[in-house]
């Protein structure tokens, strides 16, 4: 073998082996800090966090595909914020709660529920529920969409190895990326928000929200829905209509959408009936408790939207999913 060619070889040899102690480096860097809660049950921001995520409530799309793509879970638990901030894993007693994934993500819409649907699906979990809200199927678009390729396999394989080598793993594994969250409260490994009381300015500011974005009800979304539907059809699912407050419910009516709440639900619990899959009903299951905006939180409402647990616990009994309280 003449000089030349030997040294060729141990220099591409010499490349490879940096190249794989570089990816090796990245890597390890990325699952020790584990920024997304995908690979460790204790991750090291937590220590210095408690459990309050930066990234994980601005990324909640991208962290909770890949927490649903990774844990083990008999149940799924389906849906919004309002999901993630009202039904806690450790409530349920139809199954082991560390068999529990809260899968809520933030202002999901209806077009994005396949996605979530197929992702879920891919796990094949025994059981799942899926809680709707009338913002759904109203609100015109996000920022930032779930990818539709995550409902095929080589797009949840592309999403799990960027999970470690991709650009983001690595700039976000870093404290500072994690760290400094505005909002209070802290995240469990099972996908649910432990969040206190708002203060009277903020949950005023969230109803000033509401007016300004609550919009009428798309019918088209619902395309969205049957197809979630379809995707799910393996599992033992369960659909519901989350409860809705009485502060919500005057948003609604100051904006003239209060018949556009009512052909919602029936649209949806019409596509529902034809698929096979009834629904529960639970948007009265808050009126016992009324919220006012101007006063901050209560033990029931977070804001106008979003139900605590204790409004939570009576939706999971409802679903099965726990034992109804004694009298």
């Amino acid at each position: 073998m003449p000089a030349s060619e030997a040294a060729s070889r141990r220099f591409l040899a010499l490349t490879a082996g940096l190249l794989a102690l570089l990816v090796t480096l990245v890597a390890g860097r990325v699952i020790w800090f584990d920024a997304y809660w995908i690979f460790r049950q204790d991750p090291p921001w937590r220590a210095v966090t408690g459990g309050n995520s930066r990234l994980l409530d601005r990324q909640t799309r991208r962290a909770k595909v890949l927490q649903a793509l990774t844990r083990p879970y008999d149940l799924a638990l389906i849906g919004s914020s309002t999901v993630y901030h009202g039904l806690d894993p450790a409530d349920v007693t139809a199954v082991a709660p560390d068999r529990v994934f809260n899968a809520g993500i933030s202002a999901i819409i209806a077009t994005e529920l396949p996605v979530i649907a197929a992702v879920v699906a891919a796990r094949a979990p025994a059981r799942a529920t899926l809680g709707l809200d009338y913002y759904m199927f109203s609100r015109p678009s996000v920022p930032v969409h779930l990818d539709a390729a995550l409902a095929g396999p080589s797009g949840r394989l592309a999403a799990l190895m960027g999970s470690v080598l991709g650009r983001y793993a690595l700039a976000d594994s870093r404290l500072a990326a994690v760290a400094g969250g505005d909002d209070p409260g802290a995240w469990t490994r099972a996908g649910f928000r432990v969040t206190p009381p708002l203060p009277a300015a903020l949950t005023a500011e969230n109803d000033a929200t509401r007016r300004r974005s609550t919009a009428p009800f798309r019918p088209e979304t619902l395309a969205g829905l049957a197809l979630a539907l379809d995707r799910l059809s393996g599992l033992d699912l369960t659909v519901y209509l989350s409860p809705v407050s009485d502060a919500q419910r005057r948003v609604l009516a100051d904006l003239g959408l209060t018949d556009d709440l009512s052909r919602w639900r029936e649209a949806v619990m019409q596509l529902c009936a034809a698929h096979g899959r009834p629904v529960l009903d639970l948007t009265g299951l808050g009126d016992p408790y009324p919220f006012d905006p101007a006063r901050g939180s209560t033990p029931a409402w977070l804001d106008n939207l979003h139900y605590t647990p204790l409004i939570g616990r009576q939706v999971l009994e409802r679903l099965g999913l726990r034992r109804a309280a004694g009298p």
